[in-house]
């Protein structure tokens, strides 16, 4: 999850002011943008602090209406951070300047361009199990359910668009608005087709971190940093392949997305689970513009797991602005990466590049077939290829004992023998007729032969 850091931009004031933006009472969502590049803003307007953001979730639906048939829906929980009253937090598929919010995260439900129901709930534990209060609301296209708050109808969604909340007859609405290409944080609102006013995001309260004012005894934020985004994880290295070392060749790479550098000193990286390590950056270190830092476990002394762990960067006052997902069986050479809007095993490690999603093979089963010609190939011996250009439908037959072949053809034998017994009998009966018949004829012939001899 990613978070940033803060910057309150002043508000721009052109010569017609748009409607003034406005929040519901409790946790309400302020800020929307459901086309492009996706972003939720939510302010707690409670009136109080709300210490831990993760008992609330984000619920999306792909319907305006959630009661619909066929509707497909899906949830994320909210970071476990602090929301002062009058906070603000942003939530984005991508990176993006923080205008003026305290924490930012990623929004991880994804919003349909044309339709869809966004909800925040509430969740809590008693007696009776897990309670869901839902809080606020907001759906898309206009529908005539007044009961479901809506976004204004639109004609042909820019990519650009978005929408802020705002008081009108003493109802809350919603304000069509366009972020501008060249000022930051300023949004464009135009009547008859014309930009005509603009204005900034809602105030928040101090700037700073994860919505903690000031930062712990010496560890306050670098001034160069205020205002910037947050370096991302981008990749881990568990388990480096032979002949490379964990002692030497594990990282930790971060991933700078800002036109500036971004001053690392005082913050860390840290590791594990259960018990965690930390390495903190030293005085002076700095991570480039759009450039990628890798960090060895040769300069850390950071040891990571190879079954089951994480990694989480902290601020330099000790919160949590980025983490990983925890990761096991991290097998040699595999580099868990952030990739495509997920974390995942690659058989590419790239440190210092962009990741390269290479799944890991399949293993494949010991009977399985391959397409082509289906011809078996027999005769194969374990270990040898055995295979042709075109392949085999069916699994390959080992060469057999001499013994076995044997005992097959003695069967063949004996069996044959009893099929046709009769038969053999009948040809016994006549070869033996023949040799008696064969013997009279030979006693008679010497006979003959010795009265010729005694003339």
């Amino acid at each position: 999850m990613l978070f940033g850091l803060a910057m309150l931009d002043q508000p721009l004031v052109l010569a017609t002011a748009p409607p003034a933006m406005a929040t519901p009472p409790n946790l309400a969502i302020s800020q929307i943008k459901i086309t492009g590049d996706e972003f939720v803003v939510l302010q707690n307007n409670s009136g109080q602090d709300i210490p831990d953001l993760s008992s609330y979730w984000l619920g999306e639906f792909n319907s305006y209406n959630p009661l619909d048939s066929g509707v497909s829906s899906s949830s994320q929980q909210l970071p476990s951070v602090k929301l002062g009253s009058g906070q603000t937090i942003l939530l984005s598929s991508v990176g993006m300047a923080t205008c003026g919010a305290v924490a930012t995260g990623k929004l991880s439900v994804s919003l349909g361009d044309s339709a869809g129901f966004l909800q925040i709930v509430q969740t809590s534990l008693n007696s009776l199990g897990v309670t869901q209060t839902p809080v606020d609301s907001v759906s898309w296209p206009s529908s005539s359910d007044t009961q479901i708050p809506s976004l204004p109808s639109s004609a042909a969604r820019k990519s650009g668009d978005m929408y802020y909340r705002y008081v009108a007859t003493g109802a809350y609405k919603w304000q069509l608005a366009d972020l501008d290409a060249t000022v930051p944080c300023r949004l464009d609102v135009a009547t008859g087709g014309s930009v005509s006013s603009g204005l900034a995001p809602a105030s928040s309260a101090v700037p700073s971190v994860v919505g903690v004012s000031g930062g712990a005894a010496g560890g306050g934020l670098p001034a160069d940093d205020i205002g910037l985004s947050a370096p991302q994880l981008s990749e881990i290295l568990p388990n480096p392949a032979a002949p490379q070392t964990d002692a030497n060749d594990e990282f930790v790479e971060l991933y700078n997305s800002n036109v500036k550098p971004f001053d690392l000193s005082g913050f860390a990286i840290q590791v594990g689970i259960s018990t965690t390590h930390k390495y903190t950056f030293p005085d002076g270190t700095t991570l480039q513009p759009q450039q990628f830092g890798v960090y060895y476990s040769s300069d850390t002394g950071l040891s990571l797991s190879n079954t089951t762990g994480q990694v989480e960067l902290l601020d330099p006052s000790g919160n949590v602005l980025e983490k990983s997902d925890v990761y096991s069986a991290a097998k040699d050479g595999y580099a868990w990466i952030y990739a495509d809007g997920l974390w995942q095993w690659t058989t590419s490690a790239t440190p210092g590049a962009k990741n390269i999603i290479t799944s890991p093979p399949v293993p494949k089963s010991s009977n399985s077939k391959s397409a082509g010609s289906k011809t078996a190939v027999l005769g194969v011996k374990a270990g040898s290829s055995g295979s042709s250009s075109g392949g085999s439908s069916t699994p390959t037959i080992g060469s057999l004992h001499p013994a076995i072949l044997a005992g097959v053809g003695a069967l063949a034998v004996l069996y044959a023998l009893y099929e046709y017994r009769h038969d053999l009998a009948g040809a016994l009966y006549r070869f033996r007729r023949y040799r008696a018949a064969r013997g009279e004829s030979g006693q008679t012939a010497q006979g003959a032969g010795g009265l010729r001899t005694a003339l």
